[in-house]
């Protein structure tokens, strides 16, 4: 919601270069406080600091509604938001394994990526109807008092820090120092970016030089093919694919997308590759829980979320450059090639693997 509520509330009385630089100090702070407040979930407990950083971030989404529409005011009450926005994303993340059997975590990371899919469809028209309502200043301060009680709802569950260990922790920033953890980290912030660019490029192909609201329904499709992708992973007892296949079908999907030769079609494409997107994202969070050194789970979905937010502004910024120069394609194409890269990464390739062994044995066998 609150992407969409600064953009509104900024351009009341400003431009979109204005508004952008609102947004992205939000961004900008939530990419700092992501890894600290999750670290500080870790050794001092969940509950405690979600429900402070919980408070603090509604009571600056307030000030932020309240403040005359300098750009000055309303960019540092966006930063002092963004500083403050509680880790609850990384601690849900941290929870969900220990909540069930390990048969069942590609499950359980399949249905929070499908409920994540609900955000987006549900988000987008509750700002913009409490816009109509009350104006932006209502989306902002509703955004921050449903922050405010879905956290604290949370606190309240007894297995808010289910799965925390109270033993001794790695060093501040060593999780991403761990075995696989790195490749990880640089396949989500690949793929995100990827599904940035990929957004640029479809609201350009739908509306042409300038951004309509027709692009929404068709962006909408993919959430829904998402949701039902995602669905239809979880509700599997057995998977065999692994990360590295699941985002090669992402890649194979969104380059499928490159061939559509008119709305109709692209909007149907666009549904199918939508199957892909909740199964690779599940198991990458997954994937990341098994990697994480005991005691610094939620820190590794901080990290992680930090990671999301800046391929976020990365992919935005290529597909936008993209877009400007050779058209909305252009932007789909260097998607593809993100996920490419996110697949290259993710995870070690078994041809890979047999070669460096490979080539140990020669070693081996020279110097015997």
């Amino acid at each position: 919601m609150i992407g969409l509520a600064l953009l509104l509330l900024v351009t009341q009385h400003s431009s979109y270069a204005v508004a952008g630089a609102v947004s992205a100090a939000y961004l900008v702070g939530g990419c700092f406080a992501g890894p600290v407040l999750s670290r500080l979930a870790d050794v001092r407990g969940r509950r405690p600091v979600l429900a402070v950083s919980a408070a603090l971030f509604a009571l600056a989404l307030g000030a932020l509604a309240s403040v005359p529409e300098r750009p000055i005011l309303l960019g540092f009450f966006a930063l002092l938001a963004g500083l403050c926005t509680p880790p609850l994303t990384a601690s849900i993340r941290a929870v969900l394994p220990a909540l069930v059997d390990t048969e069942q975590r590609r499950s359980v990371f399949a249905l929070e990526s499908t409920v994540q899919e609900l955000i987006f469809v549900l988000g987008p028209p509750i700002t913009a109807g409490l816009a109509a309502l009350g104006g932006p200043r209502l989306s902002v301060a509703a955004a921050g008092v449903l922050a405010l009680v879905g956290t604290l709802g949370f606190v309240r569950d007894h297995n808010a820090d289910a799965g925390r260990h109270t033993g001794e922790r790695p060093a501040t920033g060593r999780v991403l120092r761990s075995p696989g953890v790195p490749g990880v980290m640089a396949a989500g912030t690949a793929l995100v970016a990827a599904f940035a660019a990929e957004t640029v490029g479809v609201v350009a192909l739908v509306s042409g030089r300038h951004a309509s609201s027709d692009s929404a329904f068709t962006l909408a499709c993919v959430s829904v093919g998402s949701l039902c992708g995602g669905l239809i992973y979880g509700s599997r007892r057995h998977h065999r694919a692994e990360l590295r296949h699941l985002l090669l079908f992402v890649a194979t999907g969104l380059a499928v997308v490159l061939l559509a030769p008119d709305r109709l079609v692209l909007t149907v494409l666009l549904f199918c590759w939508g199957f892909t997107i909740a199964p690779a994202l599940s198991r990458l969070f997954e994937r990341l829980s098994s990697l994480s050194p005991p005691g610094a789970t939620t820190e590794a979905f901080g990290w992680m979320g930090s990671g999301l937010t800046a391929g976020n502004a990365i992919g935005s910024a290529l597909g936008g450059i993209l877009v400007t120069v050779s058209g909305g394609r252009a932007a789909i194409a260097a998607a593809v090639g993100a996920t490419l890269v996110a697949a290259l990464v993710s995870e070690p390739w078994p041809v890979f693997s047999r070669r460096s062994l490979k080539d140990a044995d020669v070693c081996v066998d020279v110097a015997s």
